[in-house]
Parts: structure tokens; sequence; C-alpha cells
């Protein structure tokens, strides 16, 4: 069983008197990625900055390993903490070559092991051809990949990282998060990411923690914060979200105008409104369904069509289909909804 890497216990930040975060607890595990998310000024950065030791927090304690590094009467240094950070700036030496970069970190081993070190990452991340260039001789891409192998090449408990894909189209991003998840997942790092993006946080995250009104609010895997978001901001943070009004029948029951389903209706009374959490792939395209709903925008996106459809009580919904369903606008289509997972808010 892993170990727990990192600790935050009722941690809270307070900068120029406001205060960013409060009462955030949060344990990550031995060679877990995990991923921070949530609004612009949600407190993200601030938070990995006092991870590092850029920040002194205001109350509560952040463990590394098992020992304190900051609380209310102890505070290690940053540079006893062996935290790698990467921050969107990158921050890379243009004086130094792109090996002199990786090697800065790395006085306290032998030319050999130096070597051996740097050849070793240069190899991973692709970098081998451009280890002789400056900073300013290659494209940002070439200078994230650098960024990722000088702080990793000392070794770090943690690696904290911010924002660090969020320059780069698709293409590279790509291939630069598969190198830079696997690197991570072979020298077995504890890593943190900042990323605004859902798609970059499913793809490289373990566990996904996302911050709302100052707090970590849900502490998941990616799966559950799609499927099992516990507010709607999160649902609707994490992909395409429709609500769609429901009724409570009684403990274990809810109906709908696409049918009844069973569901946990703890907390609520029969008769009670509620709203139906509905994703694109939980509504089914079907041409025998007892259902139907008119198609009224459509996107087509290669591999599939997005269709926003409008259900006979004028609610409506989206619905993903394979693009060999090329439907046209206002035509009736038969639809049936298939939830694996029913979660209900408040009306």
């Amino acid at each position: 069983m892993s170990g727990i890497k990192l600790k935050l216990e009722k941690v809270n930040i307070t900068l120029d008197s406001k205060v960013v975060l409060d009462d955030v607890n949060l344990e990550i595990n031995d060679g877990d990625i995990v991923s921070l998310m949530g609004s612009s000024a949600s407190g993200k950065t601030s938070l990995i900055r006092s991870i590092a030791g850029f920040h002194h927090i205001t109350s509560g304690s952040i463990y590394i390993d098992e020992q304190i590094v900051d609380n209310s009467v102890k505070r290690k240094d940053v540079s006893m903490r062996n935290v790698g950070v990467i921050f969107q700036d990158l921050a890379l030496f243009p004086h130094l070559t792109v090996r002199e970069n990786i090697c800065f970190g790395l006085s306290a081993m032998s030319n050999k092991q130096q070597s051996d070190r740097v050849e070793k990452l240069e190899e991973i991340l692709d970098i081998v051809d451009i280890k002789d260039r400056y900073p300013d001789q290659i494209s940002g891409g070439q200078q994230q990949r650098v960024a990722i192998a000088r702080a990793i090449s000392p070794g770090p408990k943690l690696l904290l990282l911010d924002e660090p894909f969020s320059a780069l189209d698709y293409e590279l991003k790509d291939g630069l998060m598969n190198d830079i998840k696997n690197l991570i997942k072979s020298e077995n790092i504890t890593a943190i990411l900042i990323t605004h993006s859902a798609e970059e946080a499913f793809k490289m995250s373990d566990k996904i923690a996302f911050i709302s009104e100052n707090t970590i609010m849900q502490y998941a895997d990616p799966y559950d914060l799609y499927h099992k978001p516990i507010t709607r901001e999160i649902a609707n943070f994490f992909g395409i979200s429709s609500y769609i009004k429901a009724t409570v029948k009684d403990s274990s029951h809810l109906t709908s105008i696409l049918g009844d389903f069973v569901a946990s209706t703890e907390g609520y009374k029969p008769g009670d409104e509620v709203r139906m959490l509905v994703r694109p792939d939980d509504i089914i395209h079907d041409d025998y369904a007892m259902a139907s709903a008119k198609v009224i925008e459509k996107t087509f996106r290669g591999s599939d069509f997005l269709y926003r459809l409008e259900l006979k009580d004028k609610q409506t919904v989206y619905c993903y289909a394979p693009s060999h369903h090329n439907h046209s606008l206002n035509e009736v289509i038969g639809v049936k909804l298939d939830l694996d997972h029913l979660i209900v808010f408040k009306d």
C-alpha cells in the first residue's frame, strides 16, 4: 500500500488580509499525479507556492513524508523541502545551454553521475539533439521539456507544475503530456498539476482536487469527478451538462419526461421537484425508443455529432451520436436515457 507523500491539514492561507484558502485538507499518495482545478483566482497557485515554501501558511500544517514542513511554529526553507517547481514562465537560465540548465541542481553529484542522469532525461524527453543550444534557440515545446528535465533531475520528492501545457498547441501538448506522465511514473515522483483543462486533468491525473469557495470541494478520481460531481459547478466544469426536471416518487425512485428511474433520494420527500444531471453520453439515439426529441442544434466533431435536442416539454439536452447519424435541424428522433450514475440536485 502506498504511503502518504503529502498531507495538508486544516491549511489556511491569507494574503494581504484576504483569505485565499481556508480549512484545506488533502492527502496525496506516494507516486500519484494530482490535478488542482477550479475557477481563476480560486487559490491554486497560492496553494502550490505554499507547499513549495514560497508562501508561509497562516494556520494548519503541511507534511511531506510525514515530516512537518510548515505550521504555526515550524517552517522548512524552500531549499530543504526537495520540491521541484515549474511555473508558467519556465524560468530557464538564458545564458546556459540546455544541458547546463538541466545540470544546474546536480552539483552534489560526481561528473559521471551528472552525465548519466542528464543523458537519461535527454533521451526520455527527446531533447538530445538540442542539448548544446540556448533557450532562445529552441521552440516553446522544447523549452517545456527542458524545464521538466531540470526540475526532475535532482530527484525531488514532489513535482509542482503550474499550467505547464497552457501555451502549447494540441499536437505538441498531447505528445508532451504522454512523455511527462511516463517519466513521472517511471521515476515514482509525486506530482501536483495546476490546469484549467478537464482533458489535461483526465489524461494526466490519478486524482483531481477541485477548489471552490476557498477550500477543496471535492477530491476524487477523474471518473467520479465526471460522473459523480457533488455540485453543479463541478458538473459544469468537467463536461457538458443538462439538468432535467424530475419528481421524487418515493425513497428510491424518480419520475421524469424521459421515464422513471431508480435513485437515492435521501433528504427528499415524495413530491419534491429535483434536477437530474444528464451528460451527452447518457442520451442514446434510438429510433425505437418511446421518447422523442427535436434536433435544434448540431455540431460535427469528426467521429460523432453533438446534438442539442428539444424534448416535448421544451426542456433541452445534449446527445452524442455517431457521425453516420446525420440528422437535419428540426428533425424528430427517438431517444432514451441510459444512466449508470444518477446524480440529483435541488431544483
